[in-house]
């Protein structure tokens, strides 16, 4: 049973939220946020974010931190791939098969990119520059599938506290977004003329667009789907969240 006082869990977390921010025994940390996260509920999360804004940190870190410490609570018993016990019509599970289809494409950005910066010369009919292309356009294309956590599966789950976690998703897809639409620019403003340029500014986009969206993945996978499965528990919604995003479109499907 759990002992703590409702008013003190709060209070708990912040010193938790506090020790995972100065990096603190990783061990120790998670034992604790396992024993912790059964205890909490949305409530008590918003609270000790709030306390950690008071304290002066960003809302974005605090918003980091609330993840790990799910993250953390989570993994001790949630080691499977969530994929793997869906059915084959769960919006989650196609949601999850075009993460592993953009994980794909970025690796292949990233091998493509080492690639490019060891050519002396790249014009737009090379086959590493229609490649590029290629893979930039399957990128621009998972906007949809963003539109569909974004305006349907996000806001039911706010719906059960959850605010936080899907504010923070949604701040990802913002930057994840301006990384694209800079790969998107640098090809079509491409002069072979200016390849040392481009090789820089490529480079640089890819740096941080494919770490970014790897993490961005894996969190939405092992925390916000996860938590996701917990709380709805009504198929009924399950399948209205499908129907929904039929009608936006699937990532992928039409390039």
């Amino acid at each position: 049973m759990d002992k703590t006082p409702k008013g003190k869990k709060s209070q708990v977390l912040t010193r938790l939220l506090k020790r995972i921010n100065s990096g603190a025994d990783p061990r120790l940390l998670k034992r604790d946020a396992h024993n912790l996260l059964p205890r909490v509920n949305p409530g008590d999360i918003a609270t000790a974010e709030q306390n950690l804004i008071d304290d002066g940190f960003s809302a974005r870190l605090v918003q980091q931190l609330s993840a790990a410490f799910v993250l953390m609570g989570i993994l001790e018993d949630k080691k499977s791939n969530i994929k793997n016990n869906l059915s084959s019509r769960h919006i989650l599970r196609k949601i999850i098969a075009e993460h592993d289809l953009m994980r794909c494409f970025i690796s292949d950005l990233e091998d493509l990119t080492e690639t490019i910066q060891q050519m002396k010369t790249l014009t737009d009919t090379s086959c590493e520059f229609r490649r590029l292309c290629h893979i930039i356009e399957h990128l621009d294309a998972m906007d949809e599938h963003f539109e569909e956590e974004e305006d349907v599966i996000f806001p039911f789950l706010k719906k059960y506290g959850w605010t936080s976690l899907c504010r923070s998703a949604r701040s990802d897809h913002i930057y994840i977004r301006i990384a694209v639409g800079d790969l998107i620019r640098l090809i079509g403003t491409f002069d072979s003329e200016k390849l040392k340029e481009f090789k820089i500014r490529l480079n640089s986009a890819t740096s941080y667009l494919c770490p970014a969206l790897t993490e961005h993945m894996f969190q939405e996978d092992n925390i916000l789907y996860p938590i996701a499965l917990e709380v709805i528990t009504d198929s009924r919604i399950w399948e209205k969240m499908k129907a929904l995003c039929d009608e936006i479109g699937y990532c992928g499907v039409h390039v």
